[in-house]
């Protein structure tokens, strides 16, 4: 379970997130964006992980919309009520993604309050206050997943490793990961050069237990 939350927890891709006005200084020259992700998103990032090991359920407790995710057996819920937008839909997107989040998805979003995304938005209508302010927002977004990428756990998994073929098959889950969360050139070094020192270890192990065995005989 544990690299299941590893992986659940892990950050998206800048371009899968999206970003919405939130509240406008008074003189409605700035204006604080927010992050956020679609349930299509949390969606294939559970098929991707969980296969078809996950179902969602859905019912409504006092005028709230309630969505129970249920992964290996274990569920985790939680709720949200009608939005402005589509109501009763809008509630059950919102249901399911913050179901989604008590099992870590996209939970590191919610820290995008610690970083300044305050913009300029004099005089533009949404769009524009996306659009001219691209850079600065992909910028913390980035930064927003990088206590939550996986290649930690990626080392450990090889530092765990029992033979030459579940390095090769970490190296090429890695793979994908790697091209994903954008590990810098030292994190790629690293962890070749720990996949190469473990196969040797194991190799080595293979051939003094071979040597053993001729001795018996």
């Amino acid at each position: 379970m544990n690299k299941l939350l590893w992986k659940l927890k892990a950050p998206f891709p800048v371009e899968n997130l999206s970003w919405r006005v939130g509240q406008k200084t008074k003189d409605k020259k700035k204006a604080m964006m927010l992050v956020y992700i679609d349930a299509r998103d949390v969606q294939d990032r559970l098929d991707e992980v969980c296969g078809e090991l996950w179902e969602s359920e859905f019912h409504s407790v006092n005028g709230r919309t309630i969505c129970r995710i249920t992964i290996n057996g274990k569920s985790r819920e939680d709720g949200a009520g009608d939005t402005e937008f589509e109501a009763e839909k809008g509630g059950i997107s919102d249901a399911f993604k913050r179901a989604a989040v008590q099992w870590g998805i996209g939970r590191y979003l919610y820290d995008a309050k610690n970083f300044n995304t305050w913009v300029n938005c004099e005089d533009m209508n949404d769009y524009e206050i996306y659009k001219n302010n691209k850079e600065q927002l992909d910028t913390v977004a980035a930064l927003l997943g990088r206590d939550y990428i996986l290649y930690p756990m990626f080392l450990q998994e090889v530092k765990d490793a029992s033979s030459v073929e579940e390095i090769e098959s970490i190296k090429e889950e890695a793979r994908i990961y790697a091209k994903r969360e954008r590990w810098n050139q030292s994190q790629l070094e690293t962890f070749k050069k720990n996949c190469e020192k473990k196969i040797k270890e194991l190799v080595n192990e293979e051939n003094e237990g071979e040597d053993n065995g001729q001795e018996r005989k």
